[in-house]
């Protein structure tokens, strides 16, 4: 990556690039910085990963899907330069949005890390702040058992002296240690930033900006409001000033999949690429805040090696109110025994699961869509047209 990137002069795509990992709440942090920089009339590159629907999702420039032949442009860039490389899929995708981000001469460049941190291929780029949102029990074949080993991983990103914000309430060793030692100056929730919610609709965010802490006020967004605070100290770090205005002119408009609310066929659909426990738990936290129904059913589709058990267990909904269907890839599973065990009925065609949820349902009734990309966002392709 390091030497297809130089070949190419992507190690500094922009003129400032922001680095965000985490376990949960990184795509969510670069949509919210990304529309508080928009805001400041900042031109802003964005990556996400992964993509719902199409390809094209993963590379935005100023919250605009770019068009296919940019990423076609951009692959024949990249085959030119990659010589003798190799190169996995997730390289290629984070040179794509490198590639296009140096075309449009962004400013700024938010890169959301993929899996992990130390081994990710945006790790290559220099940088001037870097984002840790969580830290949870999740991809462990990849990242480790415990939450100190898969810190570790994640805070791999960390670069000397750079600014490092930790989203997380949990003191991890692995994460605040590594930080410490490369002299990095510490942005923590609490004492840097943080969130208060006064009810449904209003709250608070804290942020540091000098040596003083601002308070502004937020309302409707009740959603994800840490990730609120974290853009907007994100956005303070970079140079920008954050105000009552600022905040109020972003609409912090959700990423389709994001405790999405869609309305079919007379029925409330929520969706939701929770995909792990401490997703899960944080959805169903917030799901009186969104809607005072309570959940009728309940469709779960996650891939292999996911916590099934402990997602099961955190939806907290009766287990005659689930089913589970199959998600689709190379880590695609049916987790029919599983199922089994739990006494949940698994349907694996999406098509019949969805026919199944309208059928045992009636008019009003929410029906929560939870788990992989593949599912949510093949079900969204069903109740979102």
């Amino acid at each position: 990556m390091v030497l297809v990137a130089r070949r190419l002069g992507l190690l500094k795509p922009a003129r400032q690039v922001v680095v965000i990992a985490g376990t949960n709440g990184k795509g969510t942090t670069v949509n919210f910085t990304e529309q508080l920089l928009v805001a400041h009339g900042v031109r802003v590159g964005s990556t996400y990963s992964p993509h719902l629907h199409r390809y094209n999702e993963r590379i935005q420039i100023n919250g605009r899907v770019v068009e296919d032949q940019e990423i076609v442009s951009a692959f024949e860039a990249i085959h030119e330069a990659q010589d003798d490389v190799h190169l996995s899929y997730h390289d290629y995708a984070t040179l794509v949005g490198l590639w296009i981000f140096k075309q449009h001469q962004v400013d700024v460049a938010l890169l959301e890390v993929g899996v992990g941190g130390r081994y990710d291929a945006t790790n290559v780029v220099s940088r001037d702040v870097n984002v840790i949102t969580s830290i949870a029990l999740d991809h462990q074949e990849m990242l480790g058992p415990d939450l100190e080993t898969i810190g570790w991983e994640k805070a791999g990103i960390v670069r000397c002296d750079v600014p490092l914000l930790y989203g997380s309430l949990k003191s991890i060793p692995t994460v605040l240690g590594r930080a410490r030692a490369l002299a990095c100056p510490i942005f923590r929730r609490g004492p840097a930033f943080d969130v208060q919610l006064h009810d449904q609709n209003k709250g608070t965010i804290s942020i540091l900006q000098g040596a003083s802490a601002s308070r502004i006020e937020i309302s409707g967004v009740s959603k994800h409001p840490l990730s609120i605070a974290l853009a907007a100290q994100i956005t303070v770090i970079l140079g920008y000033n954050m105000s009552d205005s600022v905040v109020s002119s972003a609409s912090f408009q959700q990423l389709p999949g994001r405790m999405e609310l869609i309305h079919h066929r007379d029925r409330i659909w929520l969706l939701d690429v929770a995909h792990n426990p401490d997703a899960v738990e944080y959805l169903m936290r917030f799901l009186p805040k969104l809607t005072d129904k309570r959940v009728a059913k309940v469709l779960l589709g996650t891939s292999k090696r996911k916590d099934f058990s402990g997602i099961v267990n955190a939806l907290r909904v009766p287990t005659d109110r689930i089913l589970v269907t199959t998600t689709q890839g190379r880590r695609g599973t049916t987790w029919k025994s599983q199922s089994a065990n739990f006494g949940i009925q698994c349907i694996e065609e999406l098509d019949f699961a969805y026919q199944e949820l309208v059928a045992n349902t009636v008019s009003g009734d929410l029906i929560l869509v939870v788990g992989s990309f593949d599912v949510v966002g093949r079900l969204r392709a069903k109740v979102a047209s």
